[in-house]
Formats: structure tokens, sequence, C-alpha cells
């Protein structure tokens, strides 16, 4: 087998992997699309701290204008659901069910199901509002022919709760990413949620 081929057998293995690992939390898109965001009258409660986007492994070769690229894109997606689902909106609240944008239908399902820990509907009725502390994004890429065909996201989210209950909340572990026609979807994940 020459290089090329090791290489490219290496990059399908891998993504074999990937794909097969988190299959417990992946889902079809056999159902709606997003759902619009609503969020409840009053004073929207948005911490800001500017996410950190690098790189960890890449598999395969990826031009320096595909990773800022991708690197925008998936900074993009990992700010959109930790605002939904923690960083943003009123509190105190108890409706989170539009805490998971960017997330397939499958994934979306799952989240809800684990809405504990994919948001703050654990706590969301104690707090009165949230800082950011750091937001960190690590990414691994298994790339083919120069273009990034899977990604897997390594977060790190960290903030603060104000209000009867006063925390400091870590939230981490790993986001599953898919290119779909239009945008990197998140099909997958695996997270923990704790207090420091």
């Amino acid at each position: 087998m020459t290089r090329p081929q090791r290489r490219l057998s290496a990059a399908i293995v891998v993504a074999l992997v990937l794909a097969l690992g988190v299959g417990a939390c992946s889902g079809g898109d056999d159902e709606p699309a997003d759902q619009p965001q609503s969020q409840p009258a009053g004073s929207a409660t948005v911490s800001k701290v500017e996410t950190v986007v690098s790189f960890g492994r890449v598999t395969g070769s990826l031009p320096r204008v595909e990773r800022t690229r991708l690197a925008g894109q998936v900074r993009e997606l990992v700010d959109g659901w930790t605002r939904a689902a923690y960083l943003g909106g009123d509190y105190p609240r108890r409706d989170f069910s539009t805490s998971w944008p960017g997330f397939t239908p499958g994934a979306r399902k799952e989240a809800h199901g684990d809405r504990a820990l994919m948001s703050n509907e654990d706590i969301g009725q104690r707090i009165d509002g949230v800082q950011a502390r750091r937001s960190r994004v690590r990414i691994d890429v298994l790339a083919v022919r120069k273009r990034a065909v899977g990604v897997t996201a390594r977060v790190l989210l960290g903030f603060r709760t104000s209000g009867r209950l006063e925390r400091d909340v870590r939230v981490q572990g790993r986001l599953y990413l898919t290119r779909t026609d239009r945008a990197w979807r998140i099909f997958g994940y695996d997270m923990t949620k704790g207090t420091r």
C-alpha cells in the first residue's frame, strides 16, 4: 500500500471510529427543522466573553484559509449553543426548550432528554443572572482532500451564577460535528457539568 493510500485509509478508519463511538448520542434528520427561538419578556442576561478557538489534532491536510474558516464556523456554532443554553436569556426561568440551535434533530432530542446537563434548566429558577468567565474550544479535524469532513470540538465553558444560587459552574466535554448542505451541525456529544 502506498503512503497516500495508507493516509486515506487511516482517515477513513478515524471517521468510522468517530461515527460509531458517538452512536448513542446521535440521531437522524427525520424531525422538524429548528424551532424559532423566543425569549420571555424582561431584561435578557447576555454575558460576553470571547471564545478562544485553537486546533488540536488535524488528520489529513487542511490549508490555513480552511482552518481559519472552520474556526469561525465552529466558534459561531458553539457560541450559539452556550448562549441559548447557559449564558443568555432572562433569569429566573424554567423554559429551556430552544437551547440547542445548531443541533441535528436527533441530537436536539437527546439534549432535551439531558436538559439538566445540556442547559441551565436544573438551576434556572434559582438564579437571576449568569456571568461568563471563560470559553475555550479546541478543534480536532479529519480532513480529506484538503476539506474538513469531521470535527470534534472539545469545549470548556466556565460561568458564575447570581441570585439565590451563587456558584461557579463548569461545562466541558466533546461536541461531534457533521457537515450538512448548509453548515456544520452538532450530531452528538459527551459533556459533563459541575461546580467548582
